[in-house]
């Protein structure tokens, strides 16, 4: 296949607008209701993806169902939101981003041993860095005490 269809193209399109729409950090209803567009979209046109022969298993055989768990998931999603508020799994959570900052780029300027100490040191080291930008900064005049948040 050189091109993809416009048929695959919406669903595809479709399901990557939910993807996106359930990671807002807040749901509304009017939110919702997008999700639930896009969803439905998804559904209306998937056989398109079936039909194109796009998916396939091990060997090249063409799948012809949609028995993918995520999308069993998927179909409760509305609910869930509305019940408990967003699902994790679904969320851009800014715990990953966290530990990619906090935890894997310091990791990286490791010698690969005692990681815990070397992460420590490197995390001391940045916490001084930035408690000096910022005192700096404060008596340079180009941060006013009233701007600051506090956490």
């Amino acid at each position: 296949m050189d091109e993809m269809s416009p048929g695959v193209m919406v669903t595809i399109c479709a399901l990557m607008h939910f993807y996106y729409l359930v990671q807002l950090l807040h749901i509304n209803n009017s939110d919702l209701a997008h999700i639930l567009a896009a969803l439905d979209e998804f559904h209306v046109n998937k056989h398109e993806i079936i039909t194109a022969g796009v998916c396939q298993e091990k060997g090249s055989t063409a799948i012809d169902n949609w028995h993918i768990p995520k999308l069993k998931l998927m179909q409760s999603i509305i609910a869930s939101i509305s019940n408990s508020g967003m699902i994790g799994q679904w969320s851009a959570d800014a715990t990953e981003h966290a530990h990619i900052t906090e935890i894997k780029d310091p990791a990286r300027l490791t010698n690969n041993n005692n990681y815990n100490s070397q992460i420590c040191q490197y995390l001391d080291h940045a916490d001084k860095c930035n408690r000096f930008d910022l005192a700096t900064s404060l008596l340079d005049g180009k941060l006013s005490i009233k701007n600051l948040e506090v956490i």
